[in-house]
């Protein structure tokens, strides 16, 4: 081989080599996992530094910069985008969210403008390069001009049809000229709007499902009217507004085919009263069967109590009746207290360990996998100040429908929760009289008795054999 071929091959090789590593390099620079070795890291960024500061008063800024002590993921905890969790008061278009490794730069798309109070909400769910997340919302206030009052709205958006908060509930406030202040609500629909001028608003709260900040026509939402100068509540109850009205989906037969359970589509309004000549029951003829009762789910749900309780308390009077009396001295009452005490302080010590016990196994679990231990939020819920709203009601006739018939069921009057009064109908079924005997195999045979197998048959003696006839020769 020539000096020339050698020295072309060793250059291909080093080009080569060079691209092989260059390729890596851009590998690991692209890849935003969490860096191998080192001690395991379970802690949250923290935040070093935002600019502008906090409850400042300064002219319009390019940019809200917010900076972290760590690498902070592109991709946030419980969102796609790092927009989705950035709200900024009052509106002026989409929140922009540009990343840099440890800083976040923030500005509203139709930029900022003079003389107005800024309020900045981040969302739970900026975390690090493993996953360890900052689970409390930020918040940031900033005025362009003028003073920043110390005004507040506070209240809790439920979903009135399934009796709880709307979590990352969309709250808005809405003034005279138009201009509109949003807050999320937490993750149990409780909300806070901080710093608006004083004055009137419409406030309205809805369940952003799509993530794009605007009420949808298919989304539940609520609205109210409030005027405050320095703070106010306001609760909300959201429900999905149309003008179709309730529907009939399910009628179900039960108790000797003599009560229907119907169930509408959607909730009718808690003041909802069904009378007996509101509910006809037909049957394939057109004629009626005769209605005892109608009654909401809270109504019967409020009678079957009462039934459970009057069985419940014949119940424990036959049992004390029967019961063998006691002694009632004073002495004895002490003794039976004192030992009521302790059983009660056993089980308040045995129900604290359990706590303990769990919570360690809980941490023990958290740093095998490497992760923080996040104690669970042992505030109770929020709880509606309005009834409860129910799609169930129930009917109680005073025969028997027959077994695989088929009947209609219509219901006048019925109002939604907004306001829609129609009359629903659905044509339902009877169930088939169930003819199936079963025999009972709880009773068995007597197998005790048994054939006598000792007595044999004889075998020795053997048939006589038979003999042939001879044919008839007679003449005739």
């Amino acid at each position: 081989m020539t000096s020339g071929s050698t020295d072309s091959t060793l250059r291909r090789r080093v080009a080569a080599l060079l691209g092989a590593v260059t390729l890596a390099v851009a590998a690991a620079c692209a890849n935003q996992g969490a860096p191998p070795g080192g001690p395991p890291d379970n802690a949250p960024p923290r935040i070093l530094a935002i600019t502008p500061e906090n409850a400042s008063v300064i002219g319009k800024p390019r940019d809200v910069e917010i900076r972290f002590d760590e690498v902070i993921s592109e991709t946030p905890k419980g969102a796609q985008e790092l927009r989705e969790l950035v709200f900024i008061s009052p509106k002026s278009g989409q929140a922009r969210v540009n990343w840099s490794r440890s800083r976040l730069s923030i500005r509203p798309e139709k930029g900022w403008k003079p003389n107005t109070v800024y309020s900045i909400q981040i969302r739970a769910g900026i975390q690090d390069l493993r996953a360890n997340g900052i689970d409390s919302i930020i918040r940031l206030v900033f005025s362009t001009g003028g003073p920043i009052p110390a005004t507040r709205i506070t209240g809790v958006a439920f979903d009135w049809a399934a009796g709880r908060g709307i979590p990352g509930s969309v709250v808005e406030a809405i003034a005279e000229d138009s201009t509109t202040y949003q807050a999320v609500a937490d993750s149990v629909g409780r909300y806070e709007l901080r710093h608006l001028p004083p004055g009137p608003y419409l406030l309205r709260a809805f369940a952003d499902r799509n993530s794009n900040r605007e009420l949808e026509p298919l989304e539940i939402w609520d609205s109210v009217r409030v005027t405050f100068t320095e703070s106010a509540e306001a609760e909300f109850y959201a429900f999905q507004r149309d003008t179709v009205g309730l529907r009939i989906t399910g009628v179900e037969v039960s108790d000797s085919n003599r009560v229907l359970k119907v169930t509408f589509d959607k909730p009718y309004r808690p003041e909802q009263q069904f009378l007996i000549d509101s509910v006809l029951v037909k049957r394939p003829d057109s004629s009626l069967v005769m209605v005892r009762l109608a009654q909401t789910a809270a109504q019967w749900a409020e009678a079957d109590s009462a039934r459970k309780k009057a069985v419940a308390d014949s119940t424990r009077a036959a049992n004390a009746a029967n019961a063998p009396k006691v002694d009632s001295t004073p002495a004895m009452r002490a003794r039976a207290d004192s030992a009521m005490r302790a059983r009660r302080a056993d089980s308040i010590e045995a129900a604290a360990a359990a706590v303990r016990r769990a919570r360690q196994a809980a941490e023990r679990e958290a740093r095998a996998r490497g992760v923080r231990y996040v104690p669970p939020d042992t505030t109770p819920p929020p709880k509606m100040n309005r009834p409860k709203v129910f799609n169930e009601m129930f009917i109680r006739l005073d025969t028997a429908l027959a077994p695989q018939t088929q009947y209609r069921v219509e219901v006048r009057g019925v109002r939604s929760l907004g306001e829609v009064v129609r009359r629903p109908s659905r044509v339902f079924t009877t169930a088939r009289r169930d003819t199936t005997t079963r025999r009972d195999t709880t009773a068995r045979t007597d197998s005790t008795t048994r054939r006598d197998t000792t007595t044999r048959r004889d075998t020795t003696a053997r048939p006589a054999p038979v003999r042939p006839v001879p044919p008839d020769t007679t003449r005739r």
